[in-house]
């Protein structure tokens, strides 16, 4: 998107991973951080700077209306991560992504929408990763995660088709079954765990939304130590955020630092999701 479009600068929230700071400096397009509210809503500059291009998070996948909202009201590109939503499939004006990796058991694969994107690589990635998801499904969760990091690791900005392997596996995929598992999941959780949640967001599912996680914001720390021991897998959003240099952002580094992402994917039933809760609300007494 951004080799294609060429911003002057863009806009993007500090509450961000270093993977996405990558591609803008892979592509050598500048960017300043903007700051994001407790309900996780963009706090722009005016004016904004010399910025031509807006990154917006859609955290969670539960932050759609905002991009809704960006896109009406900001007179800039935007390009909205859907990372963590991956059944949005585009907006009216902006530019968005999406990924398959962080929604399904694939190794690699991801879409995007808007106009001027360019056309689809011709180049397939050749050798992907995949022996960490193996092992996760054999239930070998420590070896899985180590794997997992390093396969991380490999990853680059360059621009590739998907692996033979990744197409064979989405093109089997129950999507509507994912879709309803997420939703129904997420909104068990939100229901034994709401009261402790100190989050700002409105954590009311939105009608069309599946949700990435159930992103829970504890009254008090949580060691995810803790959960690990338990055999559920809590994991660290965007530690790299916490000592990023930047003044005030105080927030995102307390979000970064607190943050539970909690699964509800579609691994799990109803029953998964009474433990999981069970095992938090001990956690906190």
């Amino acid at each position: 998107m951004l080799e294609t479009r060429r911003p002057r600068r863009a806009l993007v929230p500090f509450f961000l991973c270093d993977s996405a700071l990558s591609a803008f400096d892979a592509a050598q397009v500048p960017y300043g951080f903007y700051r994001v509210t407790p309900s996780l809503e963009a706090v722009l500059p005016e004016p904004f700077e010399g910025a031509d291009c807006v990154l917006y998070v859609n955290y969670f996948g539960l932050k759609t209306r905002a991009v809704r909202a960006l896109e009406s009201a900001v007179p800039a590109w935007i390009i909205a991560d859907d990372t963590q939503a991956f059944f949005e499939r585009g907006y009216a004006r902006a530019a968005s992504f999406n990924s398959a990796r962080k929604f399904f058991g694939v190794p690699d694969g991801a879409y995007a929408y808007g106009e001027n994107i360019g056309a689809a690589p011709e180049t397939r990635l050749d050798e992907t990763g995949y022996q960490h998801l193996v092992n996760r499904l054999m239930g070998h969760q420590e070896l899985a995660y180590r794997q997992f990091v390093e396969h991380e690791r490999a990853m680059t900005t360059e621009v590739r088709g998907p692996s033979r392997l990744a197409e064979q596996l989405l093109a089997g995929i129950d999507y509507d079954r994912a879709r309803d598992a997420r939703r129904r999941n997420y909104v068990a959780v939100h229901e034994r765990l709401a009261p402790a949640n100190r989050l700002a967001a409105d954590l009311v599912l939105p009608d069309a939304a599946v949700p990435f996680c159930y992103p829970l914001l504890p009254v008090k720390p949580l060691d995810r130590q803790r959960l690990w021991r338990q055999q559920i897998f809590v994991s660290h959003l965007w530690p790299e955020v916490e000592t990023r240099p930047g003044d005030g952002f105080d927030w995102e580094r307390e979000l970064a630092g607190g943050l539970l992402p909690l699964p509800i994917d579609q691994r799990y039933d109803l029953s998964d999701m009474d433990r999981l809760c069970t095992a938090v609300l001990e956690e906190l007494r």
